[in-house]
């Protein structure tokens, strides 16, 4: 019958020497696993930076309309329409946007 491995971690004493440093370590590890993932992300973000989130082409034109940057898809088999986090509210609060917005994408298609 094979005998399980049994593990023993020592926690340092509170306010001890070792158990500074072992805080310290843990702090490390916790920055360096943030940098790493935001290092990571900012890539994807990069290498995907003007791919259609519906047909993954990079195929994505930013059409300038006032305050709002508007993403259309130029794929002529797709057409998609992106928006970033508040831009919808921000064209339906500016009514002249709207219109100026909705002439934009349809000079896309035309």
């Amino acid at each position: 019958m094979a005998k399980k491995p049994i593990s023993v971690v020592f926690q340092p004493k509170k306010g001890s020497e070792a158990a500074f440093f072992s805080e310290q370590d843990q702090e490390k590890l916790r920055n360096l696993r943030k940098k790493t993932e935001d290092e990571a992300n900012n890539k994807y973000r990069e290498e995907h930076k003007y791919h259609c989130f519906r047909c993954g082409t990079q195929s994505l034109a930013e059409i300038d309309e006032g305050k709002v940057k508007i993403d259309v898809c130029v794929n002529k088999d797709c057409g998609a329409i992106h928006l970033d986090p508040g831009e919808l509210k921000e064209i339906i609060k500016d009514q002249s946007a709207l219109s100026a917005a909705k002439n934009a994408f349809l000079s896309v298609f035309k």
